[in-house]
Protein backbone atom coordinates (compact mmCIF):
# COMPACT_ATOMS: atom_id res chain seq x y z
CA UNK A 1 0.00 0.00 0.00
CA UNK A 2 1.52 3.32 -1.06
CA UNK A 3 -1.38 5.74 -0.69
CA UNK A 4 -4.62 6.18 1.23
CA UNK A 5 -7.70 8.08 0.08
CA UNK A 6 -9.08 10.46 2.72
CA UNK A 7 -12.56 11.80 2.12
CA UNK A 8 -12.68 15.58 1.98
CA UNK A 9 -8.86 15.86 1.84
CA UNK A 10 -7.62 13.76 -1.08
CA UNK A 11 -4.95 11.12 -1.42
CA UNK A 12 -2.21 10.84 1.18
CA UNK A 13 1.20 9.58 0.02
CA UNK A 14 4.43 9.46 1.97
CA UNK A 15 6.89 12.17 0.91
CA UNK A 16 9.29 11.17 -1.86
CA UNK A 17 13.07 11.26 -1.52
CA UNK A 18 13.43 14.88 -2.66
CA UNK A 19 10.68 16.03 -0.30
CA UNK A 20 12.27 14.00 2.50
CA UNK A 21 15.58 15.81 2.01
CA UNK A 22 13.81 19.16 2.27
CA UNK A 23 11.94 18.04 5.40
CA UNK A 24 15.18 17.14 7.19
CA UNK A 25 15.83 20.87 7.61
CA UNK A 26 12.82 21.22 9.92
CA UNK A 27 12.66 20.15 13.56
CA UNK A 28 9.98 19.23 16.08
CA UNK A 29 6.26 19.67 15.44
CA UNK A 30 6.94 21.75 12.33
CA UNK A 31 8.56 18.77 10.67
CA UNK A 32 5.73 16.37 11.46
CA UNK A 33 3.08 18.85 10.32
CA UNK A 34 5.04 19.43 7.11
CA UNK A 35 5.23 15.66 6.46
CA UNK A 36 1.46 15.40 6.82
CA UNK A 37 0.82 18.48 4.66
CA UNK A 38 3.20 17.49 1.86
CA UNK A 39 1.72 13.99 1.77
CA UNK A 40 -1.64 15.56 0.98
CA UNK A 41 -0.19 17.95 -1.59
CA UNK A 42 -0.81 20.96 0.63
CA UNK A 43 1.19 23.69 2.27
CA UNK A 44 1.49 23.69 6.07
CA UNK A 45 -0.84 26.69 6.20
CA UNK A 46 -3.51 24.85 4.18
CA UNK A 47 -3.12 21.76 6.34
CA UNK A 48 -3.50 23.78 9.55
CA UNK A 49 -6.81 25.15 8.22
CA UNK A 50 -8.26 21.63 7.97
CA UNK A 51 -10.69 20.61 10.73
CA UNK A 52 -9.10 18.65 13.57
CA UNK A 53 -10.87 15.40 12.60
CA UNK A 54 -9.46 15.60 9.05
CA UNK A 55 -5.98 16.28 10.43
CA UNK A 56 -6.35 13.19 12.64
CA UNK A 57 -7.42 11.10 9.63
CA UNK A 58 -4.31 12.24 7.75
CA UNK A 59 -2.17 11.36 10.78
CA UNK A 60 -3.74 7.88 10.95
CA UNK A 61 -3.04 7.41 7.23
CA UNK A 62 0.59 8.41 7.84
CA UNK A 63 0.91 5.89 10.70
CA UNK A 64 -0.67 3.17 8.56
CA UNK A 65 1.77 3.76 5.70
CA UNK A 66 4.75 3.90 8.10
CA UNK A 67 3.86 0.73 10.02
CA UNK A 68 6.46 -2.04 9.76
CA UNK A 69 3.82 -4.43 8.39
CA UNK A 70 3.41 -2.12 5.37
CA UNK A 71 7.13 -1.76 4.60
CA UNK A 72 8.56 -4.23 2.09
CA UNK A 73 12.00 -5.22 3.36
CA UNK A 74 14.95 -5.13 0.99
CA UNK A 75 16.70 -8.36 0.14
CA UNK A 76 18.81 -9.43 3.09
CA UNK A 77 22.32 -10.22 1.84
CA UNK A 78 22.76 -13.21 4.16
CA UNK A 79 20.57 -15.07 6.65
CA UNK A 80 20.87 -13.65 10.16
CA UNK A 81 22.01 -16.98 11.59
CA UNK A 82 25.08 -17.10 9.31
CA UNK A 83 26.13 -13.49 9.88
CA UNK A 84 28.02 -13.52 13.16
CA UNK A 85 29.81 -10.41 14.37
CA UNK A 86 33.37 -11.40 15.27
CA UNK A 87 34.52 -10.96 18.86
CA UNK A 88 37.62 -9.07 19.95
CA UNK A 89 39.49 -6.52 17.89
CA UNK A 90 38.20 -5.97 14.38
CA UNK A 91 40.30 -5.09 11.38
CA UNK A 92 39.40 -2.04 9.32
CA UNK A 93 38.15 -4.38 6.59
CA UNK A 94 35.81 -6.12 9.03
CA UNK A 95 34.56 -2.79 10.38
CA UNK A 96 34.00 -1.55 6.84
CA UNK A 97 31.98 -4.65 5.94
CA UNK A 98 29.92 -4.38 9.12
CA UNK A 99 29.37 -0.66 8.49
CA UNK A 100 28.07 -1.31 4.98
CA UNK A 101 25.81 -4.06 6.28
CA UNK A 102 24.45 -1.70 8.97
CA UNK A 103 23.90 1.12 6.44
CA UNK A 104 22.01 -1.31 4.22
CA UNK A 105 19.70 -2.25 7.09
CA UNK A 106 19.30 1.33 8.28
CA UNK A 107 18.15 2.38 4.80
CA UNK A 108 15.64 -0.46 4.65
CA UNK A 109 13.98 0.25 8.01
CA UNK A 110 11.40 2.98 8.72
CA UNK A 111 12.48 6.01 10.73
CA UNK A 112 12.94 5.16 14.40
CA UNK A 113 13.27 1.38 13.92
CA UNK A 114 17.04 1.12 13.42
CA UNK A 115 17.96 1.65 17.10
CA UNK A 116 15.72 -1.14 18.41
CA UNK A 117 16.88 -3.43 15.59
CA UNK A 118 20.50 -2.62 16.46
CA UNK A 119 19.91 -3.45 20.14
CA UNK A 120 18.86 -6.98 19.10
CA UNK A 121 22.15 -7.64 17.31
CA UNK A 122 24.39 -9.79 19.50
CA UNK A 123 27.97 -8.64 19.96
CA UNK A 124 27.45 -5.15 18.54
CA UNK A 125 27.15 -2.06 20.71
CA UNK A 126 25.75 1.23 19.46
CA UNK A 127 29.20 2.76 19.80
CA UNK A 128 30.81 0.08 17.64
CA UNK A 129 27.98 0.38 15.12
CA UNK A 130 28.56 4.12 14.96
CA UNK A 131 32.29 3.58 14.38
CA UNK A 132 31.68 1.01 11.64
CA UNK A 133 29.12 3.18 9.84
CA UNK A 134 31.42 6.21 10.07
CA UNK A 135 34.21 4.17 8.50
CA UNK A 136 31.86 2.97 5.72
CA UNK A 137 30.73 6.52 4.95
CA UNK A 138 34.19 8.00 5.20
CA UNK A 139 33.02 10.14 8.14
CA UNK A 140 30.32 11.85 6.04
CA UNK A 141 26.86 12.36 7.49
CA UNK A 142 25.33 11.70 4.06
CA UNK A 143 25.52 7.93 3.73
CA UNK A 144 23.58 7.58 0.44
CA UNK A 145 26.74 7.36 -1.67
CA UNK A 146 28.56 5.06 0.73
CA UNK A 147 25.74 2.52 0.95
CA UNK A 148 25.90 2.04 -2.82
CA UNK A 149 29.68 1.45 -2.76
Amino acid sequence: MTEIEIEGVGTYRLPNQWQGQRLKRLRGDDRHTAVLAIGCGMTVRQFNKLPADKQQQVHRAYLTLMSPSNVTPLHDPAPAATRAIPRGHLSDGQKLAIGRWLLHHKASLPHGHFGPWLDKQDGLSRHMASQCMALATGGRQDARHAAAA
